[in-house]
């Protein structure tokens, strides 16, 4: 019988003593230490230039996970018969960091400013697809699905809670999806040029391990403004805390300590966190899943989006209207 874990370690010069199940991953004992073997959905081209610039890094002193290559030097493992795409490489032991702990937040973003600052360095070049302008068509993307889905739920007859509550509080959504393109389309040629982004910056991949802190897991690095690492941190952290003005404040200056903030970034993270991601993700989750039953749990998740939204938007404007 096919072992696909077997088949895909086989292709690494490397001896294999254990091999555990994780989150999603493989935790591989192996004689070059403990090794994580995990799906990876971009292409083999995607994989080498995460690898390249993660050795880069590392060369400039931030210390990193490092991509495993095969036998014929390729960062991007694949099974022969599924054509499934997998990365090896370092496992990086400890804790993931707190949204209840102001310290732990702060050292997150402290350490987002000079991995910022670090990426900024470091020049490799890339495929138009992968820069700024087309991470903007993601947003753009985003909204075209609301759209969608409130042109699919306005055409039912017979609608279910959740379509219906959905309905109520859709406009309002539109028209701040539609202020944050507008924000950020009308900033995109004057911005700030764009580094190799996480992609993912959040509480779940950033660790503390004997008291220093790592990022992982850049599967998803894309050349981006740097502040949309931020934006992404600051909306996970948010959510977490009410919209807490003195938590945004303080994540924001703590930032800035290290890697200054220009005008335009400003007005980059405020167009980033001014869009309705969580509506949206309520959303997309909606339109994958069968229309005929709605979970309580969805129908939860939409009734607290829509109990924050009103924070939210408070944080916004007051944070914004005094950092001016």
């Amino acid at each position: 019988m096919y072992n696909q874990t077997e088949g895909i370690l086989s292709q690494y010069e490397i001896e294999i003593q254990e091999v555990v199940k994780g989150r999603g991953a493989f935790i591989c004992d192996t004689n070059k230490g403990k090794k994580l073997l995990m799906p990876f959905r971009g292409s083999k081209e995607k994989g080498m230039l995460l690898y390249r610039f993660l050795v880069e890094l590392e060369k400039k002193g931030f210390a990193v996970e490092q991509i495993e290559l095969t036998k014929t030097l390729e960062a991007v493992s694949e099974d022969a018969y599924t054509g499934e795409r997998f990365l090896l490489k370092s496992y990086v032991e400890g804790t993931e960091i707190s949204p209840g702990k102001l310290n732990e937040m702060k050292d997150a973003v402290r350490m987002l400013a000079i991995y910022h600052n670090t990426a900024g360095q470091i020049n490799l070049e890339v495929e138009s697809s992968f820069h700024t302008d087309a991470v903007l068509e993601i947003w753009q993307r985003h909204y075209r699905e609301l759209i969608k889905v409130r042109n699919y739920i306005r055409n039912r007859k017979k609608k279910t809670e959740f379509e219906q509550i959905y309905m109520k509080h859709f406009e309002h959504n539109r028209k701040a999806a539609e202020e944050s393109l507008a924000m950020l389309e009308g900033i995109a040629e004057n911005a700030v040029r764009g580094v190799f982004c996480h992609g993912d910056f959040n509480q779940h991949n950033v660790l503390i391990c004997s008291g220093k802190y790592q990022m992982v897991h850049f599967e998803n690095f894309v050349c981006n403004w740097p502040v949309s690492d931020l934006a992404n941190f600051m909306r996970k952290m948010l959510e977490k805390n009410e919209w807490d003005e003195k938590l945004g404040m303080d994540l924001i200056l703590e930032y800035d300590k290290y890697r200054s903030l220009q005008k335009e970034e400003y007005q980059q993270l405020y167009g980033l966190l001014l869009f309705p991601e969580k509506f949206w993700k309520v959303t997309n989750h909606y339109m994958s899943s069968r229309k005929t039953w709605i979970s309580g749990r969805d129908i939860d998740k939409l009734k607290k989006v829509i109990e924050q939204e009103e924070k939210r938007l408070n944080f916004i404007e007051n944070i914004f209207s005094f950092l001016g």
